[in-house]
């Protein structure tokens, strides 16, 4: 059976459109964000950046449903918090309704990484009660896990510690972070990247940034959200630019640890890849980013507060959407699942 001539007009139409948008994406990188790294872990070569998807069980399935003869992303990610171990060697269902299991993911995908995301905030005394000891059997019981994972892992302590939604302050955060990478070194922990998140955009109580920062001997890597930066001008957000030279000041590498265009993916037409895509890509060249974590979501599903008015931001929402999105990202500049991977990221595999 083959194809009608209509219709490979149609797809041949489709890859001419695609070509063109992937085509206005900026692949110039600064070099002042081409430096040598130090005191760091699992960092992709020169020209490589590692690529990872999430956040849910739910949409990763999703993701690996629709995209299923492409090649799967370097990491998925996965979710847990100081405070209890669920969601870690068996699935979780937490009050977004979604679901977290990162056994899951190690059972299912060989030759991946994992990018995974510790829950500790100010609110409810959670960081306060995190260095004073309360979650130490938490701490050590992830420990026990993640040293039988066999593949680098990058754990994000207290993601977007200066997001004004999480309430922490600096010093109660500084204590709580080096709590839990000093009980992980004890323990023998050697698999995992320590990872420092900002949330990049205007901080709780207008701390700048480096009230937060553990130091150079507790962080790895530096990491961003990116949101609702790329439809304004990413290029010159103050607090994102802030983030990066900070990072850069101190020689590690940057991960914009969870990205998504979250005003929506629409059906009907393809303007978010000009308003959101285009300079998110260009900036992560220009950057020199070296890991993108995007989050494949309906927001409208979830039950987070403060993000009512986030829309469906699904890959799938648009077929022209995800072909530009695949055609970006199957380019030999992503590290995606493979049997090399973790020689490329430095992780000697036992």
């Amino acid at each position: 059976m083959t194809c009608s001539p209509s219709k490979n007009l149609i797809e041949q139409n489709s890859d001419v459109v695609v070509t063109s948008m992937v085509g206005k994406i900026s692949t110039s990188i600064d070099n002042s964000f081409v430096y040598d790294y130090k005191k760091t872990k699992f960092v992709p070569p020169n020209g490589k950046t590692l690529l990872i998807q999430g956040q849910t069980k739910e949409g990763i399935n999703e993701y690996r449903d629709y995209f299923q003869y492409k090649e799967y992303p370097g990491a998925w990610s996965a979710y847990w918090a100081v405070t209890q171990s669920t969601g870690i060697k068996e699935p979780f269902v937490n009050i977004t309704r979604s679901t977290q299991d990162h056994q899951f993911l190690v059972e299912h995908f060989d030759n991946m990484a994992l990018h995974s995301a510790m829950w500790l905030v100010g609110k409810w005394d959670v960081a306060k009660n995190t260095y004073s000891g309360m979650y130490d059997g938490v701490i050590k019981e992830y420990c026990d896990w993640v040293k039988t994972v066999n593949r680098p892992v990058y754990l994000r302590i207290g993601y977007e510690f200066d997001g004004p939604h999480n309430l922490l302050e600096p010093i109660d955060y500084v204590k709580a972070y080096k709590h839990v990478v000093n009980i992980m070194r004890k323990e023998g922990v050697t698999n995992v990247a320590y990872v420092w998140h900002s949330y990049a955009s205007k901080p709780y109580k207008e701390y700048p940034v480096k009230d937060w920062y553990p130091g150079d001997d507790y962080v790895d890597w530096v990491a961003i959200s990116v949101f609702f930066q790329p439809y304004e001008d990413i290029f010159n957000h103050r607090e994102t630019n802030d983030v990066l030279n900070f990072a850069k000041s101190h020689k590690k590498p940057v991960m914009i640890a969870e990205a998504n265009p979250v005003l929506g993916i629409s059906k009907k037409d393809t303007n978010v890849w000009d308003e959101w895509f285009v300079d998110f890509f260009s900036f992560c060249y220009e950057k020199n980013i070296k890991a993108i974590a995007f989050i494949n979501e309906d927001w409208q599903r979830l039950d987070i507060d403060g993000i009512e008015d986030w829309k469906d931001a699904r890959l799938y929402n648009n077929d022209i959407i995800a072909k530009a999105w695949i055609k970006e990202v199957s380019k030999d500049r992503y590290l995606k699942q493979s049997t090399g991977l973790f020689e490329q990221l430095g992780y000697l595999k036992e």
